[in-house]
């Protein structure tokens, strides 16, 4: 399933949230209706918060099934917020803020469940990255670009990456993600940073609202949503 939405008014709608296939976290202005609905698409427990004060959710965090990794300034009430959501949903994965300089870790880590791909602006970061996501990472660009987040969307059972994305980058993401399904592609009218626009597991994506149809059949194909 691939669905349409703007977040009052917001087609970058990756910048602002994230899901993996036990949850998903969406910014604090999103009302219950939608909220639930993007739960029952997902079908996944969702919560809709801040982090460190600002809506940015998809660009300052990065989550998998195992592991949430959180900005250094998260408020102690956000992260108790994340806490019990999580305790009440019954879910169980390391929550760990990471102290970079560069904090935008939605921005600069591509991971599913089985493989994280890690910009070089972290690469220091590297074995705590993998701790916490609890899986295998290779510090790569995507497209020649550190920002290896904000230029692909990853779930268990495919991938969508910059246009620019060379063969030997695609060869790469396929081994450590551990996917057979991958495609090049944009979103929101042509933009390339894909993983700004879209959030997606296995089940469903949802992608920004200014998203043509050809984009969404490309990114139907890259992620393995097609029936």
């Amino acid at each position: 399933m691939i669905i349409k939405e703007y977040f009052s008014g917001i087609s970058m709608i990756g910048v602002l949230s994230l899901a993996t296939e036990k949850f998903g976290l969406f910014p604090h202005f999103i009302e219950e209706k939608p909220l639930n609905r993007y739960s029952d698409v997902l079908d996944i427990p969702v919560k809709n918060l801040n982090i460190g004060n600002s809506s940015l959710i998809g660009s300052l965090c990065v989550a998998n099934s195992n592991g949430l990794i959180l900005p250094p300034f998260t408020l102690d009430k956000e992260r108790e917020l994340i806490t019990e959501f999580l305790k009440e949903n019954n879910i169980e994965i390391i929550v760990k803020k990471l102290s970079a300089k560069n904090t935008a870790f939605g921005n600069l880590i591509l991971a599913n469940d089985k493989g994280c791909i890690i910009s070089r602006e972290l690469k220091k970061f590297r074995n705590t990255i993998e701790d916490i996501l609890d899986v295998e990472g290779v510090v790569s660009d995507i497209a020649g670009l550190s920002t290896v987040g904000s230029n692909g969307v990853a779930t268990n059972k495919g991938c969508l990456v910059h246009p620019n994305t060379t063969d030997e980058e695609i060869e790469l993401i396929k081994d450590v993600l551990k996917i057979d399904c991958i495609e090049r592609g944009t979103a929101n009218k042509g933009i390339p940073s894909v993983g700004a626009c879209i959030i997606a597991n296995s089940k469903c994506a949802i992608v920004g609202g200014d998203t043509t149809g050809p984009e969404m059949l490309k990114i139907e194909e890259g992620l393995d949503l097609i029936d």
